[in-house]
């Protein structure tokens, strides 16, 4: 049956003569353009920033753009109001490497001793390219140069290129790069290091056998190293030899101290019950994998599928005590309020403390449109995939009804699981920007605006409108990499203003508020409009607040609850 009418205690609530409120999640300024840059000289101002990272004692890391005309970049650490430069477009380094040069390209990696490593070149001309480690203490050391004999390998051996290093809590120190000299081709070109205590040496090379099941099969290439806390590395590459095709020419490794071990090549049966079944995985995507602090591992891969058009799937995978386990794949039912999905395709993935894959996936059904077939689904430990949000819902705190667009691929997961998550808007209010959305997901499903553009914030002072919202690191800050977020939920991201200034702020990640549907924080008139529709229905949907299937007079109660304390935690 359906609800004919409302309860009364709805009424005597008071909840049809609420007063209806917009609001946005608290910014903490961290710092902004224009102000004085530290350890500069005199009248030179921060013009813009990049991505800023935040490690887990509340430090900041960041690349600033300078209005010096010659030593126009620099890289910066510290806290609000007390920054220290480390390194400068322009200074000389000791040992010979030269003036540095411009750090706006440069990926940082921040870890919670205020170490820095990064990728920059130093030396006449355009410069050479180098892994640098940067401390207060230390200064900025060289770790790596192009050019330079590669420690361990044959004399004349040096290295060609470099890929983004990561840095964990330790001070340990991990890359790739590609390899030139005698004896090497493309064919063994890859390397990955580990630098730590002030050694460097290589965990694994081209040429080296990967597989002593297979003695024929050789390393080509390694890329992209992931380093947890805890000392483990992780990394992918592609194989070569007699078994290999380009079905199964890629590998995983993980490693301790420089000493590698397979985690799975390309042809591995996982057998995935006492009877023989399981999957044979292909392809092991190298680059598409990322780790936690407990040493967990998520990746993705290609395995055998008979009812697959090209024969195999995609899917993702995740490391357990007893092996590798499938944790979604092509033929995986997702359950969304009510609404059978299945996964076309995957996009990204990152794993949290806890043990929960949280990944964007285009998913295919009844119900689905082109505007609602992407969104962002977490696989808990226990097996169950859920759905977190999906493009096409209404943009939480957003004037409107303005609804979302193409999810961005990526997200920064808090400490319980949060997502924060950015994406376009669809529509068009006349005389008001709001064209991109910047918002958190929380597990129970319920989401919460962050900041908008076209949003108005104070920044010293001044009312200054927000027009773009810059792009931030994606992760946890558990697998070396730098990230937006740390364990206690501080999200550090950039803006920019109408007025072409910038900002670096810091949002405190506050509990979620169930019955706040769209997403600004209060519960008011509106939300109880968005209820009431499914109240009325008794139907599955974000009303269904204890996820049972129905929204019902247990679903009144916790609302009624929500309603009257008005303002969200």
């Amino acid at each position: 049956m359906q609800n004919s009418i409302l309860p009364a205690g709805l009424l005597a609530a008071g909840l049809l003569g609420a007063t209806a409120f917009a609001g946005n999640a608290p910014l903490d300024v961290i710092l902004t353009s224009g102000t004085a840059a530290p350890g500069t000289e005199a009248g030179t101002q921060f013009r813009s920033f990049m991505a800023p990272a935040i490690s887990e004692s509340g430090n900041f890391a960041f690349v600033g753009n300078l209005t010096s005309s010659t030593q126009s970049s620099g890289l910066w650490i510290g806290t609000q109001g007390n920054w220290t430069l480390l390194a400068r477009e322009g200074q000389s380094l000791t040992g010979g490497f030269g003036p540095l040069k411009s750090l706006t390209s440069s990926f940082i990696a921040f870890n919670s001793n205020s170490q820095v490593a990064f990728i920059a070149r130093s030396g006449s001309g355009d410069g050479t390219l180098r892994v640098f480690r940067a401390s207060q203490s230390t200064g900025v050391q060289v770790i790596a140069s192009v050019g330079q004999q590669a420690p361990g390998l044959l004399v004349g051996v040096t290295f060609r290129d470099f890929g983004d290093p990561v840095i964990n809590a330790g001070g340990q120190i991990s890359f790739n790069a590609a390899l030139q000299g005698p004896g090497i081709t493309a064919s063994n070109q890859g390397s990955v290091w580990l630098y730590s205590s002030g050694v460097l040496l290589p965990v694994l090379k081209g040429g080296d056998v990967p597989n002593v099941t297979q003695p024929t099969t050789t390393v080509r290439e390694l890329m992209l190293p992931l380093l947890n806390s805890a000392g483990k590395l992780a990394f992918g590459g592609i194989v070569q030899g007699p078994l290999v095709s380009a079905m199964n020419d890629s590998a995983r490794w993980t490693a301790s101290n420089w000493v590698p071990s397979l985690q799975v090549v390309g042809g591995t049966l996982i057998p995935l019950s006492e009877d023989g079944g399981g999957y044979v995985i292909r392809r092991v995507l190298p680059g598409m994998h990322r780790m936690n602090s407990s040493g967990t591992i998520v990746f993705f891969a290609d395995y055998d599928d008979a009812q697959a058009v090209p024969k195999f799937a995609h899917s993702i995978w995740v490391t357990s005590p007893t092996g590798l386990v499938p944790a979604v794949s092509r033929i995986s039912t997702i359950q969304a309020y009510g609404e059978p999905l299945s996964v076309s395709a995957f996009s990204s993935a990152v794993i949290d403390t806890a043990g929960n894959v949280h990944f964007k996936a285009t998913v295919a059904g009844s119900q689905v449109t082109p505007e609602t077939d992407n969104g962002f689904f977490t696989r808990s430990p226990s097996g169950v995939v859920s759905q977190r949000v999906r493009a096409g819902q209404l943009a939480p705190g957003v004037p409107g009804a303005r609804k979302t667009f193409e999810l961005s691929p990526y997200a920064a997961v808090g400490p319980q699981g949060e997502l924060f998550l950015s994406a376009p808007l669809k529509g068009f209010i006349p005389g008001v920007r709001y064209d991109r959305v910047l918002f958190v997901n929380y597990p129970n499903g319920t989401t919460s605006k962050v900041v908008a553009t076209g949003d108005s914030i104070l920044v010293n002072g001044q009312s200054k409108t927000i027009s773009s919202i810059g792009n931030y690191y994606a992760g946890n800050g558990q697998d070396g990499l730098a990230s937006s977020i740390n364990a206690a939920g501080q999200f550090v991201f950039r803006l920019q203003f109408s007025d072409n200034s910038w900002a670096i702020v810091r949002n405190q990640l506050r509990p979620s508020c169930i019955a706040d549907f769209n997403g600004d924080r209060f519960v008011d008139d509106e939300d109880f409009s968005f209820f009431a529709a499914s109240y009325d229905a008794l139907v599955s949907g974000p009303g269904d607040l204890d996820r049972n299937g129905v929204c019902d007079d247990a679903d009144f109660v916790w609302f009624v609850s929500a309603y009257s304390a008005i303002i969200c935690p």
